[in-house]
């Protein structure tokens, strides 16, 4: 047995956001493409990921693991 810490990985959706994500850009492309004065309207600005995390000491996050068990999530 070994003691392992989970990595934390912010950026990865989930299938349903993805799926979201695509609606709405489906979505705008058909909204661009039917009305022309469409993109004049948009105020576009910097992209921030901003994130609900309470951080946990390595100590705290890591776990016992035997070599065939599977990888920590």
């Amino acid at each position: 047995m070994k003691r392992v810490a989970a990595k934390f990985v912010p950026r990865l959706l989930s299938q349903e956001q993805k799926e979201f994500h695509a609606e709405v850009a489906k979505d705008l492309l058909q909204t661009t493409n039917n009305d022309r004065h469409f993109l004049k309207q948009v105020i576009t600005g910097d992209e921030s990921w901003v994130y609900d995390y309470d951080p946990e000491t390595k100590a705290q996050s890591s776990q016992w693991k035997s070599p065939a068990s599977p990888r920590p999530k």
